[in-house]
């Protein structure tokens, strides 16, 4: 973690990678295989490319590791692997204490990713960086959302 009065940062893996044997992706491609099926039987094809295409991502977001990403917190905003966030995209924040790691919820204005889950490491305390967002954002509860669920319920 590098902090100074002006900047808070530190790295981030995506998820923790879980090993799956070659059963789970037998068995992911035979549902996926039945609901196309499904689908085509009732006569939608278009729905049945669909359920391919998403099996088929899950599939390989399953197969890859995590990746790192860069998060720094200073006075122009929140940047994420080089994206910046200023504060005025950002809605609210909550970091979420009363786990085994902490996190950080950012709510923010944007169309495709208009929510961020960012752990944080033991080296980055968590009133440190509630202290320095505040001056920015305000504070409002959040939780996870759906389809961060779904991902760890998948392992993604």
């Amino acid at each position: 973690m590098a902090q100074n009065d002006q900047e808070i940062s530190w790295t981030v893996a995506t998820h923790e990678h879980r090993e799956r044997t070659t059963d789970w992706y037998w068995a992911l491609g035979a549902i996926a295989f039945a609901a196309a099926g499904v689908s085509i039987f009732f006569g939608n094809v278009l729905l049945a490319a669909i359920i391919v295409i998403a099996v088929g991502s899950v599939g390989v977001l399953a197969a890859r590791g995590p990746r790192e990403h860069a998060v720094a917190i200073h006075k122009r905003g929140i940047s994420i692997d080089g994206t910046l966030y200023p504060y005025a995209s950002v809605h609210s924040f909550w970091i979420e204490r009363d786990v085994e790691y902490p996190r950080l919820f950012l709510s923010t204005t944007g169309i495709l990713a208009p929510h961020f889950t960012l752990p944080l490491p033991d080296h980055v305390p968590a009133q440190q960086v509630e202290k320095y967002l505040k001056q920015f954002v305000p504070e409002e509860e959040q939780g996870p959302h759906v389809g961060e669920h779904l991902a760890e319920m998948l392992g993604l």
